[in-house]
């Protein structure tokens, strides 16, 4: 099993095709794909999971800036028809290209000659984040590794860092609530600041991703605690983004309990 899952329709190194194919071959037959901000990749792996014998449910990874500060949000088992969610999608998309640009004219400032066009090209028609800003800055001789770029010129704080467009987890996890879907907090353990998890209870939220890639053993151990002390779903994935990408960690990596299928199961079928 494995509930966190990125492809080539954000920033993912493989197409959803390609994906499924790495999960059947490493054993995974449970899995979520979660893009960023969108459910292309899931859209397009659908009749490929089926013909491969492999059991997906709808997922998405939400960005968000707000009170609680830059949070992720998983969404699962939502209706993928529902007019709202691909409204607030293609919203998404294009605050985002408005944002990359916004970047890219920094970089600009600070002497870094490189193009949105550049940027946009290298999403493939997916969604744009700023490791595809990396990537040309990268390609432009401007850095010697993708991570050591994100980290110098466009991590929060950096020289480059422009704040994303207003979406804040209260707004994930009522929209995904919309949806029909359950929320889950991604990676509390790898933020940089304290997860105000009161507020997000507050909100509604349904569940923590415990079980990560880039938990230690305390982390884990301290957020299953808190999930179940507070009667909430427990999940886990990868985030595997590719071989050679920021997030390597092989599908089906991270150990996930078998009772997370329990609430898994009922994501199964997408409503329409």
């Amino acid at each position: 099993m494995d509930l966190h899952l990125h492809t080539t329709a954000s920033d993912g190194l493989l197409s959803p095709v390609e994906l499924l194919a790495e999960a059947k071959n490493r054993g995974v037959s449970h899995l979520a794909i979660t893009d960023h901000d969108t459910i292309d990749g899931y859209l397009v792996a659908l009749e490929e999971s089926r013909r491969l014998g492999l059991q997906i449910v709808p997922g998405i990874e939400w960005n968000t800036e707000g009170p609680e500060d830059e949070l992720h949000i998983l969404g699962y088992g939502f209706d993928i028809s529902d007019s709202r969610l691909l409204h607030l999608m293609d919203k998404r998309q294009q605050e985002r290209i408005q944002w990359i640009s916004e970047i890219v004219e920094r970089c600009n400032r600070l002497g870094m000659a490189v193009t949105a066009e550049e940027c946009l090209s290298l999403a493939k028609g997916g969604v744009p984040v700023r490791t595809h800003i990396a990537e040309a800055l990268v390609a432009r001789g401007y850095g010697n590794t993708i991570q050591g770029v994100f980290d110098r010129y466009l991590r929060k704080g950096a020289p480059a860092y422009v704040p994303r467009p207003a979406f804040s987890a209260r707004e994930a996890i009522e929209c995904t609530h919309d949806f029909g879907g359950i929320a889950v907090l991604a990676h509390p353990g790898i933020y940089s600041f304290e997860v105000q998890l009161g507020s997000l209870l507050d909100y509604g939220l349904d569940g923590i991703e415990v079980y990560y890639s880039r938990h230690s053993a305390a982390q884990m151990a301290f957020w299953e605690r808190e999930a179940r002390r507070y009667h909430l779903i427990r999940s886990g994935g990868s985030d595997f983004h590719g071989f050679g990408s920021r997030n390597p960690y092989p599908v089906g990596s991270v150990p996930i309990p078998p009772d997370v299928k329990e609430w898994w199961a009922c994501c199964m079928f997408p409503r329409r």
